[in-house]
């Protein structure tokens, strides 16, 4: 199954920013490139973007294209015919792709933004690719839960660049997960800011829920302003409820009556230990399981259960 999904995605369809004719061009993922001398290769400067299908659809795009708008604004961009056609170059993009979505039931759309050559000056470098969402993964997630693991490396977010863009430089984040495997097996590296308070991980924001049933969160000034956390916090306040964004202490975290992830890919799915320590029971918990089943309803379609239905096969 990895085999044949890895073959499809590279003979995929993409699209390619035509930044002289400022329109978008349909081509093979394959064709997508970006030179040594890019502004992006160079300096790390990469905007990136990831929204997924659900049902074969993309639902609210919006979020993602406001905090693409405050990264080209804060690169210094001049990003506006990008925005005004990435609907409906996305649009054409999924209509081309009836296959793959088929065949792989939903999948990831990786939106990428450079300020364009060294040489040439910054004329804005755009693409958008799919990538495979880890079903066997996500299905574990949802019934077994994720051992996080506290790393060293510091999340960058509010420190190193603005917390309201999401940046593809991470480095940071790849090495945490990889010190993390190496000492839990699918372990998650849990990041800290650079007071030593917890921030973030490589897939998702972070809340905690403490044993009187407050919902907290790291200060929005240490985090990334995650979409999918915007969204959470949406559903939460429609039920009279709030998150506090405060310091919050690793210790606190062993105490919790839950820990909840919050990310693109995955949505929404519980945290069962931190090491070797457990969460709670270690079980989903109600607030995981409420905003679950809200966050499926809102979009209109069942997407822990294709996980885990996916996950088997």
């Amino acid at each position: 199954m990895q085999t044949q999904s890895s073959d499809r995605f590279p003979n995929s369809f993409a699209l390619r920013w035509d930044s002289l004719a400022a329109g978008f061009e349909l081509v093979e993922a394959s064709r997508l490139s970006m030179a040594a001398t890019d502004l992006g290769a160079m300096y790390g400067a990469v905007l990136v973007e990831r929204v997924r299908t659900f049902g074969r659809k993309i639902p609210d795009l919006q979020p993602h294209k406001d905090r693409l708008q405050s990264g080209l604004e804060t690169l210094g961009i001049d990003g506006r015919d990008f925005l005004q056609q990435l609907g409906a170059g996305i649009e054409e993009l999924v209509a081309k792709s009836p296959k793959l979505l088929s065949e792989e039931s939903d999948a990831s759309l990786c939106i990428v933004v450079t300020p364009g050559d060294y040489f040439s000056g910054k004329r804005l470098h755009g693409f958008a690719h799919w990538l495979p969402i880890p079903w066997r993964k996500l299905a574990h997630w949802y019934q077994s839960g994720t051992t996080l693991v506290r790393v060293q490396y510091a999340s960058g977010a509010g420190e190193c660049w603005p917390v309201n863009i999401k940046s593809r430089s991470r480095l940071n984040y790849y090495l945490a997960d990889l010190d993390a495997s190496k000492r839990f097996n699918g372990g998650l590296g849990l990041l800290c800011t650079s007071r030593g308070m917890v921030a973030d991980t490589s897939v998702a924001n972070l809340l905690m829920v403490d044993q009187h049933g407050h919902i907290v969160s790291p200060r929005r000034e240490d985090i990334l302003r995650g979409t999918s956390l915007e969204r959470v916090e949406r559903l939460l306040n429609a039920q009279g409820r709030s998150i506090e964004f405060r310091d919050l202490y690793f210790e606190e975290i062993y105490n919790a009556a839950e820990v909840l992830l919050v990310g693109n890919t995955g949505c929404v799915w519980h945290a069962s230990h931190l090491q070797k320590r457990r969460i709670g029971d270690s079980k989903v918990g109600p607030l995981c399981l409420s905003l679950q089943k809200q966050w499926c309803e809102a979009v209109g379609f069942d997407w822990k259960s294709q996980a885990i239905l996916r996950g088997q096969l």
